[in-house]
């Protein structure tokens, strides 16, 4: 690449983190940059989680807490209110905050990224590639990102923005399930409920937020019929509560060396009292995000034997504290239990096959053998797949010795700027990883606020990156 050209930056996959990023670099460069997105759908900003258009789907979080400038935590309500999206008494709850449909922060997301792009221009410019990269390979100091089906490019510096994989079927399914109509495998996609009938006796695998994403969806066509959710555990999302700015009992805790220690951690934080003055307390939702901010350091400093023993025997329970219930869904979920049309219980899906035109689920309970019970509707609810597993692009990487898994094998390993580690526990600079591809390396970079600060905070490292990789061309 000739010295005097604008460094490139390869940014794979064009949903929310990917955008996010594009945009912080874009605002942050003080110099000539290529923003080179590659991403196989025509909208970027949306993703798997804000590309759905059903209403009934709302953000889990108030907007004041989604804004992409950490800075300015007011911008996305602002521009609610500029685009007529709010006032909207759906939206909004007593205590005053703004729960809107995620439809509208994806189109947020798309309008940030916008403004980005012209109000850098023509120092810094972005580039869409409607594809899908199949390979990342070193070329002299920088890489060449490859596409599926051929063609390609040279770039200084690569992103993996993939988020999250698609959703998996947790067991086996027969070629006549996959056929049947009444199987929802991707509850997202659009009129993925268009063949349930109303009053179809469904099976929901799986109890987090996706399942109250299906569960809004049914209510808002009118659904009549049983509805039964299943999960291992049958834990469901808790309700959202309080926030609190400048709340943070966990300053002082030291590193943990084991999951008891870093479970002692948390609970010395829920017994710790208010500051003073206060007279309105703390509620556990504010100590769980306290707790999360301060996340990072605490799970690097597990080995990863006891991050994988937080993963299999306390993850399930923190998930439900952690990803919690927008205050509509929660109350919908919670009527519809009151009225006996929603049943939850714990089990798990071993099998589902068709017998005399209706989808048969082989549910086992804890200590029990798999029961068949028929339903007229499936809906997976269980949330994406691993990307080792799912993603090719990471499994050539991690085959390649580029990359390797992270401690809990759910993603890649990577430093704390967000620069990926390879087999050989080498760090590559030039090769990032952002957004849910991280979080095994994190412990927590799944929603979209811990996304965008950590972005923010890591966006001047990749562009001196960048800078670095130009001189030397």
């Amino acid at each position: 690449m000739p010295h005097d050209a604008a460094p490139r930056l390869a940014v794979l996959g064009g949903g929310l983190t990917g955008a996010a990023l594009a945009i912080h670099a874009l605002r942050a460069a003080s110099g000539p940059l290529a923003v080179e997105i590659v991403e196989p759908a025509e909208a970027l900003g949306r993703g798997v989680a804000y590309g759905t258009s059903d209403p009934a789907h709302r953000i889990n979080v108030p907007s004041h807490r989604m804004s992409l400038f950490p800075d300015d935590p007011g911008h996305f309500t602002r521009w609610l209110f500029d685009r007529a999206v709010l006032p909207d008494p759906a939206s909004t709850v007593a205590e005053g905050d703004h729960y809107v449909p995620r439809a509208a922060f994806g189109a947020y997301a798309a309008d940030a990224l916008a403004r980005a792009v012209a109000e850098a221009a023509p120092r810094a410019t972005l580039h869409h590639h409607r594809a899908r990269a199949s390979a990342v390979t070193p070329c002299g100091p920088g890489w060449r990102v490859a596409f599926e089906g051929g063609g390609g490019f040279e770039a200084d510096a690569v992103a993996l923005c993939t988020g999250h994989p698609a959703p998996v079927t947790p067991c086996p399914v027969s070629e006549a399930a996959l056929a049947h109509p009444g199987l929802v495998a991707d509850p997202w996609r659009a009129e993925a409920f268009a063949r349930v009938a109303p009053d179809a006796a469904v099976l929901v695998v799986g109890t987090g937020l996706t399942m109250l994403d299906a569960m809004a969806t049914l209510d808002r066509r009118g659904h009549r019929g049983p509805v039964l959710a299943v999960s291992r555990r049958g834990l469901l999302p808790r309700p959202q509560g309080g926030f609190r700015d400048g709340f943070d009992p966990f300053a002082a805790a030291p590193l943990p060396r084991t999951a008891v220690e870093l479970l002692r951690i948390l609970r010395d934080g829920l017994d710790r009292p208010a500051p003073e003055p206060d007279s309105r307390g703390v509620g556990w939702q504010e100590v769980a995000d306290a707790f999360r901010s301060r996340l990072a350091p605490l799970w690097s400093a597990l080995p990863p034997s006891e991050q994988r023993r937080v993963a299999r025997r306390l993850l399930p329970f923190w998930e439900v504290h952690r990803f919690r219930a927008a205050p509509q869904p929660f109350a919908l979920v919670e009527r519809w239990r009151a009225e006996g049309r929603l049943g939850i219980e714990r089990a798990a899906l071993a099998g589902l096959d068709v017998r005399d035109g209706r989808l048969v689920a082989a549910l086992r309970g804890p200590g029990r053998v798999p029961e068949g019970r028929a339903f007229d509707a499936a809906v997976i609810c269980t949330g994406p797949g691993s990307a080792l597993d799912a993603d090719p692009l990471v499994r050539d990487l991690v085959a390649r010795g580029l990359a390797r898994p992270d401690g809990i094998a759910v993603g890649v390993a990577v430093d704390r700027d967000s620069r990926m580690v390879d087999r050989a526990g080498t760090v590559r600079d030039g090769l990032h990883a952002f957004g849910p591809l991280t979080r095994g390396s994190f412990g927590e970079m799944t929603g979209e606020p811990d996304i965008v600060r950590h972005i923010a905070r890591t966006v001047p490292g990749l562009l001196a990156t960048l800078e670095r990789a130009r001189v030397a061309a």
